[in-house]
């Protein structure tokens, strides 16, 4: 289960156990208090790419195992092992938890295989659910504020323009015109794609990303397209926009 949340993605990679027909998952399948990977075969693990907040816990970009203590009274513990690739039965190193804390488990609809889904989701957090029989734990995620940047007043000024292109989508194939402008705005490098506002920010030397913007703040950035003004003494001569690093479009200055 892969979910990108303004940026980052979010990957629980799990097996599903079936309840065929058993009443009795936790305190009975699932023993209360045994430390149990929720799922099947090999650990159930999640992986970030970017730092997260974790119901109120700072995660650092990584993958990690998933564990779950049932509690047949008061809240169950989730934790996090460094130890990622381990069998859901192996000993598990003490000393590799980097997270313990508390969930409280909830009760919903009849789940027959056990999931991991995204129950909700905004710009900048999501909640994510372990669904198994009538019992569900949701666990808050939380990503951090994008920022970027300022850069100076020459460089500002050598990439300032408006270009034209008339290319194909690289998704979809299909065709892409689309004028792309970079203006300044307050000290700050910013975008038109069209009529839409956007940011765009820097990924390396006349390179930007393009960020989307919501109520004038950002709250995502692609990472697969960016645009590359091409200057010349200082001033802006025309753009390419590039997906994955190659060339898909060049962009003609039209003013």
């Amino acid at each position: 289960m892969t979910q990108v949340v303004n940026g980052t993605t979010i990957t629980v990679d799990f097996a599903r156990p079936v309840a065929r027909g058993r009443d009795n998952l936790f305190g009975g399948v699932v023993h209360w208090g045994e430390v149990w990977t929720p799922g099947a075969n090999w650990a159930t693990t999640l992986e970030v790419d970017k730092p997260i907040i974790l119901d109120g816990h700072h995660v650092e970009p990584g993958k990690y195992s998933l564990w779950l203590q049932p509690r047949e009274a008061g809240p169950w513990r989730l934790s996090l092992n460094l130890d990622w690739r381990l069998y859901h039965d192996a000993p598990v190193r003490p000393e590799g938890f980097v997270l313990a804390f508390d969930v409280n488990p909830e009760q919903g609809a009849h789940m027959e295989a056990l999931n991991w889904y995204v129950h909700s989701i905004d710009p900048r957090s999501a909640v994510l659910r372990m669904h198994w029989g009538s019992t569900f734990v949701p666990v808050r995620i939380e990503t951090e504020e994008f920022t970027w940047s300022p850069l100076t007043a020459a460089e500002r000024a050598s990439y300032l323009g408006s270009f034209a292109f008339d290319t194909s989508d690289p998704t979809t194939g299909g065709p892409l015109e689309v004028t792309v402008s970079v203006l300044e705005e307050n000290g700050r490098i910013v975008g038109r794609w069209g009529r839409t506002p956007v940011a765009l920010v820097p990924a390396g030397p006349a390179e930007f990303r393009i960020g989307f913007l919501r109520n004038g703040a950002l709250f995502d950035v692609g990472d697969e397209m960016t645009l590359r003004v091409l200057t010349e003494g200082g001033v802006s001569t025309g753009a390419e926009l590039r997906w994955e690093g190659r060339v898909f479009g060049i962009g003609q200055k039209a003013r």
